[in-house]
């Protein structure tokens, strides 16, 4: 009987200009046998230099590299990746969360957004659900959207049931999921989706999902 093949272990770059969170982060990496940590760059021009010698498949991005005038911002990097190279999955790491930054995070359906003023474990967490093809919005994140919700006004279009088939979504329930909260049918949960969707100009699930999180619905809220 053979003997089962490894993973190959995913290549990490970390981003980040803080040296002490540089190296805890470092370390992190180093002791998890599935990740293997490529360096860490206090700025774009060490990203560039570590990318273009070994291509990572994950990267923690801190979006605000340096201070004053040398500062960077680490969406840069996202922008300046090579068409040549095939995109690595991507954890942003901040001190400075803005809910601007967290929905440009939502739109390009990275991999994780992560505060930095949260436990150490959290970013630890989103590491392991990252590798394992999840993505992770740490608690921290996405209180941004329900202290700061996007401006909805298409929510006063919806009927009672559409905005709570919308709010279902937002907690991401599945069409049949929904139909057992709420006590309808499946064919009834997809009515009311089609008619909200419609509504708000929405065109897919996803959309549908981000939609309810920007506006702040979930359970006990909205």
């Amino acid at each position: 009987m053979s003997e089962p093949v490894a993973e190959t272990p995913w290549r990490v770059l970390v981003v980040e200009d803080d040296t002490m969170l540089g190296s805890l982060l470092a370390r992190a990496i180093q002791r998890e046998a599935d990740l293997s940590l490529i360096g860490v760059a206090a700025s774009l021009s060490e990203a560039g230099e570590l990318i273009a010698s070994a291509t990572p498949d994950l990267v923690l991005l801190d979006l605000h590299l340096g201070r004053g005038p040398d500062a960077e911002s680490g969406w840069r990097l996202l922008e300046t990746w090579p068409a040549a190279t095939p995109p690595p999955r991507w954890i942003v790491v901040t001190g400075q969360p803005e809910t601007a930054h967290l929905r440009r995070a939502l739109d390009l359906e990275l991999a994780g957004y992560v505060t930095k003023s949260e436990p150490f474990e959290t970013l630890l967490a989103a590491l392991r659900e990252v590798r394992e093809g999840r993505q992770y919005y740490s608690s921290g994140a996405l209180l941004l959207l329900v202290e700061k919700p996007a401006a909805a006004p298409g929510l006063n279009q919806l009927t009672p049931r559409e905005r709570d088939v919308l709010r279902a979504a937002g907690d991401g329930l599945s069409v049949r999921q929904t139909a057992a909260r709420l006590g309808l049918s499946e064919n009834t949960v997809k009515t009311h989706r089609k008619s909200l969707m419609a509504k708000l100009d929405l065109h897919d699930a996803v959309a549908v999902a981000r939609y309810a999180l920007a506006a702040g619905l979930s359970v006990g809220h909205g």
